[in-house]
């Protein structure tokens, strides 16, 4: 199955706060560590640097859909 990225996130809380999201709207993401940035962590017990998360490429377009902000409506 192939994933594609549907956010890059600073911090893992980001990541799994869009992953719940999509979870709940019924999605199969999936959080994933950027390799490069995990060797920043401190023997790798921190989780520092970015987070994508990952969808079946059949689910991107509804996933960006969730995760995308709302549009703000004039006073």
């Amino acid at each position: 199955m192939n994933e594609t990225p549907v956010l890059f996130a600073r911090s893992e809380i980001e990541a799994e706060t869009a992953a719940g999201a999509l979870r709940a709207n019924r999605l199969h993401p999936r959080v994933m560590r950027d390799d490069m940035d995990a060797m920043l962590g401190i023997a790798g017990r921190l989780s520092v640097g970015h987070f994508a998360v990952l969808v079946p490429e059949g689910e991107a377009r509804a996933a960006r859909a969730v995760l995308r902000p709302p549009k703000h409506r004039a006073p």
